[in-house]
């Protein structure tokens, strides 16, 4: 398949990317921060001060403050937050490789808007060591939507979806209870869940293959740095993931 795109193409996904990202780390940091009672909407980090409208704008949220280059919060009392711009970037990065790799199509929507959750998926669980349940909800959803309107099986994305399910309790509850320390997190295991809906049978032992392998580097960066022996399993899903997804639309540049 000849592959064509424009400036505009590029553009599109890479704002799908850019805008799922942006508030998947609004929301998601949010949502792994909050104490029971308080309210769900993202706050500045400093003062506790509800975002106002503008400033949940991607990228112009940051740049629109005052002595952005410092990267503040708000109100503008702690800088150096640079995890949100961050996230954003990559988001946006993400969903224009997507165009790239095979030109632009409505069927990207789903997709960029995927690949656009990951990397705030990744770096809050490397802050607070749990994936939001909202988060892997979304990306369920948006793999489901990306069968349907791509024309895939769906009853083979949903025993995708439970057999990595049943893999992740497995490894969760009983391969935790062998080894005597947590070796899977639940939130990990819902994204086992969710990513079985992007996957066909063939990628599955490749997702976890990559995940296992990026896993053990992660892992052993993640002690050298912290000296802790846990460590956040997100980072690894997500590149696997990615990766698998970004093969998907690769074999399909060539349809």
């Amino acid at each position: 398949m000849e592959i064509g795109f424009s400036f505009l193409d590029l553009l599109t996904g890479g704002t799908l990317g850019l805008i799922s990202a942006s508030l998947a780390a609004h929301f998601g940091y949010r949502s792994a921060d909050r104490l029971p009672g308080e309210t769900r909407l993202p706050q500045c980090v400093f003062c506790q001060r509800s975002l106002q409208i503008h400033e949940y704008f991607p990228l112009f949220g940051w740049l629109l403050r005052l002595n952005a280059l410092r990267l503040p919060c708000p109100c503008g009392k702690r800088t150096g937050l640079w995890p949100q711009p961050f996230i954003e970037i990559l988001g946006f990065l993400l969903g224009v490789s997507a165009v790239v790799l095979t030109g632009w199509s409505p069927l990207l929507i789903p997709i960029c808007l995927g690949l656009g959750l990951l990397p705030a998926i990744a770096m809050i669980d490397l802050a607070f060591g749990l994936i939001p349940d909202g988060l892997n909800l979304t990306l369920a959803v948006l793999g489901l939507i990306s069968l349907i309107i791509g024309d895939g099986d769906l009853s083979w994305g949903f025993i995708n979806s439970a057999g990595l399910l049943g893999l992740g309790l497995l490894l969760a509850l009983g391969y935790s209870k062998i080894r005597g320390r947590e070796m899977l997190g639940i939130g990990d295991v819902k994204f086992f869940a969710a990513a079985g809906l992007w996957l066909p049978v063939m990628l599955v032992p490749w997702f976890l293959a990559i995940s296992g392998v990026t896993g053990i580097v992660v892992g052993l960066l993640w002690r050298l740095i912290s000296g802790e022996k846990e460590f956040p399993f997100a980072p690894a899903l997500c590149l696997s993931l990615g990766g698998c997804l970004y093969y998907q639309l690769y074999l399909y540049s060539f349809q």
